[in-house]
């Protein structure tokens, strides 16, 4: 059923299938696979990560602005997480997902039907913030 094998209890209750418009932080303009690893795969030696469900979910952001100030924030803790903003449909046969407001940050934790070759952006562009 899911992409990854997850903890117990994730994703949490309050997560939900919907259609939504967001928006990823890439690496480089032309989005890859490798923008779509959860933190749990990417650093699997940290034991921390192996319990936590935000960490087997990818990160999305409801507006250009949020995923900016994401990008803004990560900057400050010294980590440049990409340079590129794009946007994708999330489907509700793609996962479930669970929005905060008040960053607008949405963890999506994919279903094993979602494959990245399926998964278009409408657009990309380059973060320009000095």
């Amino acid at each position: 059923m899911w992409k990854e094998v997850l903890p117990i209890n994730c994703p949490p209750a309050s997560a939900k299938e919907e259609k939504v418009d967001v928006f990823r932080i890439l690496k480089e303009s032309n989005p890859s696979e490798d923008d779509f690893i959860p933190y749990a795969r990417l650093y699997s030696e940290n034991p921390r990560y192996k319990t936590l469900c935000k960490a087997y979910a990818i990160s999305f952001y409801d507006s250009i602005e949020n995923a900016k100030n994401a990008w803004k924030d990560a900057l400050t803790r010294g980590n440049n997480i990409g340079n590129y903003i794009g946007q994708f449909s999330l489907l509700e046969i793609h996962g479930k997902n669970e929005f905060k407001p008040k960053t607008g940050h949405y963890s999506t934790w994919f279903y094993t039907a979602w494959e990245f070759q399926n998964f278009n952006t409408s657009f990309v562009t380059a973060i320009n913030e000095n």
